[in-house]
């Protein structure tokens, strides 16, 4: 291929034409605007498009292959750990409650230590082997509602005395909420280890589900039923069955409460394009001082920030006893020192295992539950992993990636089940948005996080300290986030025909109903009495988690009503989870292709050994690496790159 120039060189002319020949033919120009070079669009079926800017604001610092400086990269995993850090406390306190945990019990701080050992463990297996992004990996929020569900059943209450054998009669304040309708219990209550046992055993027993689904390939077929209108009632429900949630936590204290809401909204409605100035590490003398560094702290850390004034607030009026310091009272609890007592009985040192509460154990109602949950967060999964990839500026996951980033998925999660936290683990849609906004896109960055929360988790003194923050400046917070999580459900509704009639019965149908008959269980317990009580409790379980009634009629109705693709948002939905190979979001001086991002190093000589390995779903097959050798050879004789520098 040879490039000419058909205008002289002009101090005047701000446009030139460049001619290209390939294997002897002449073909259209590369037009030269203001010092960019744009490729004609016939030349798309032998050379990607390129695009060449001088200058360009969306260029990543670091790409997804690069190692920045040590300082740097621990800067930066430390923001997507203080991001996630108030998800991950909520999650461990609200699962504490549930589970009728004593207000100021150690459990609380192992749970809690537990979470951030599995989010720093499943990060860093979903960024090398996994999907292979740098996909940050929390507590997912779809599993507090079938473990709040469970306290409908006789057998979850939280006992009015001090059954578990936990040395302070003080009770969980969701759980007691929930047995206000309840005069008389028939079956005894069971323990804080015997739930946090049947927790663990179901958990590890549906992560399978999502094993199945990466190990077989099931991702595409599952979507062809799955839509927008399914998924749209099913992750709203998860935000507006939690309502009673930041009600519980903000009634001891509403000023309180009500400021950290206000706070965050103010952060990041009104202050996020502050820029406050940051101080620079510099290890060496510089001739030419760099420009001081401005960090966008109001949008990338509004809940942190909300949470952290809201503690300092509860502390001085802790300090000035404006707050009583009577345990009887429900305003004792938003004093700083009112879980004092777990710093002392915390060891320093607590390292996770499975195990640690005791031999699993399998839960008919729990299994239920857990099922839905785990089909909620696999597909908002997918969606997460195009959304990172777009980030990152790399071609879209090719279909072995996504599975094998589902398949590690289920993997930590059964670890998760293994340690006792009570939940799975999922991508975080927002240390995504953080990626694009901090311009670091490496994997070692993501690498440094998890192995920071693995250090950050055995040290059980640093858990104790996070668990008296006071439970209003967590209500505040929650309100932001369970209203984040709405949203996000009826984003998916931009896909679908919203003129249709069908379509809106169906998606109303299914909040509705998600919502109404929940209610009703929660008013009057006793309504379901089957004389069988694995099957009383199933049916509790089942009709009073909302998701999972809500995304079950959506699923039904959305398949079974007449409706074309496109009414029905399947084929922007389809378009949306499913990315061209050959289309490169990235700069075009970048040029990496899918076996650089997404293959796993060992790949090759696993064929080498084992060639029929290659039929696996999540492994790329001799298919895939022949089609990216054949495009690396064209890019190599067209030599455009090469030509495009050179201009």
């Amino acid at each position: 291929m040879t490039l000419t120039d058909d205008n002289p060189p002009s101090d005047s002319s701000h446009t030139e034409n460049h001619n290209i020949e390939i294997n002897g033919s002449k073909r259209n120009s590369l037009h030269n605007v203001d010092g960019k070079l744009y490729c004609p669009v016939d030349l798309e079926e032998n050379i990607p498009r390129i695009t060449t800017e001088m200058v360009s604001d969306d260029k990543l610092e670091y790409q997804i292959y690069e190692t920045p400086p040590i300082l740097v990269g621990i800067a930066v995993a430390l923001q997507h750990i203080l991001m996630s850090l108030a998800s991950s406390l909520s999650m461990a306190f609200i699962i504490s409650d549930a589970l009728c945990v004593p207000y100021d019990h150690p459990i609380r701080t192992k749970l809690f230590c537990s979470t951030l050992f599995m989010c720093g463990f499943s990060s860093i297996l979903q960024t090398i082997v996994g999907v292979r992004l740098p996909i940050y990996q929390g507590p997912s929020a779809s599993f507090m509602v079938p473990i709040l569900a469970l306290g409908r059943d006789e057998s979850w209450f939280c006992p009015s005395d001090t059954t578990s054998g936990l040395e302070n009669n003080v009770t969980s304040t969701i759980s007691s909420m929930m047995d206000t309708n309840t005069t008389q219990t028939r079956i005894t209550p069971l323990s804080v280890d015997e739930r946090l046992q049947q927790l663990s055993g179901s958990l590890m027993l549906t992560s399978f589900i999502e094993v199945l689904v990466g190990g077989l390939g099931l991702v595409g077929p599952l979507l062809k039923y799955i839509g927008p209108i399914t998924v749209a009632p099913t992750i709203s429900l998860i935000g507006l069955s939690l309502l009673k949630v930041p009600i519980i936590y903000s009634r001891p204290q509403w000023a309180i409460a009500f400021s950290g809401c206000v706070l965050v909204l103010v952060f990041a409605l009104y202050m996020f394009h502050i820029r406050l100035p940051m101080p620079r590490i510099r290890c060496r003398k510089q001739e030419k001082p760099e420009p001081r560094f401005r960090f966008a702290i109001f949008k990338i850390l509004p809940i942190l920030l909300s949470i952290i004034l809201m503690w300092i607030l509860s502390a001085i009026l802790t300090a000035t006893d404006v707050l009583p310091d009577d345990n009887k009272l429900l305003s004792y609890k938003a004093r700083t020192d009112s879980k004092i007592n777990i710093v002392g009985l915390t060891p320093w040192f607590s390292f996770p295992y499975p195990g640690q509460f005791g031999m699993p154990r399998l839960n008919t109602a729990v299994i239920v539950g857990f099922s839905a949950a785990t089909i909620a967060s696999l597909i908002e999964s997918v969606g997460d992993y195009f959304a990172a990839a777009k980030a990152c500026q790399v071609p879209s996951p090719p279909d072995h990636a996504v599975t094998r980033g589902i398949l590690m998925e289920g993997v930590a999660s059964i670890m998760s089940g293994a340690l006792g936290v009570g939940h799975a683990t999922t991508s975080f849609s927002g240390n995504i948005a953080a990626i694009k906004l901090s311009k670091t896109a490496s994997r070692s960055i993501m690498v440094t996080a998890g192995l920071l929360l693995l250090g950050i988790s055995v040290f059980g003194k640093i858990g104790a300290c996070l668990a008296l923050i006071p439970d209003p400046a967590l209500g505040g917070t929650l309100i932001i986030l369970l209203g984040l999580l709405v949203s996000l459900g009826l984003s998916n509704l931009r896909y679908i025909d919203l003129n249709s009639n069908r379509n809106l019965i169906i998606v109303g149908t299914a909040l509705v109903v998600g919502l109404m008959i929940p209610e009703w269980i929660d008013s009057h317990p006793d309504f379901i009495s089957t004389g069988n009580i694995e099957v009383d409790q199933v049916l509790k379980v089942g009709l009073g988690t909302p998701m999972f009634l809500g995304g079950i009629i959506a699923l039904i109705l959305d398949n079974t009503v007449r409706g074309t693709l496109e009414e029905r948002g399947m084929i922007a939905w389809r378009d949306s989870h499913s990315g061209d190979p050959t289309d490169l979001s990235a700069k075009p001086d970048v040029n990496l292709s899918l076996d650089v991002v997404y293959d796993l190093p060992i790949t090759k000589y696993i064929y080498k050994w084992w060639p029929a390995l290659s039929c696996l779903p999540f492994l790329p097959g001799n298919r895939h690496q022949d089609q990216h050798a054949d495009n690396k050879h064209m890019l190599e004789d067209t030599e455009v790159q090469g030509h495009v520098s050179d201009v």
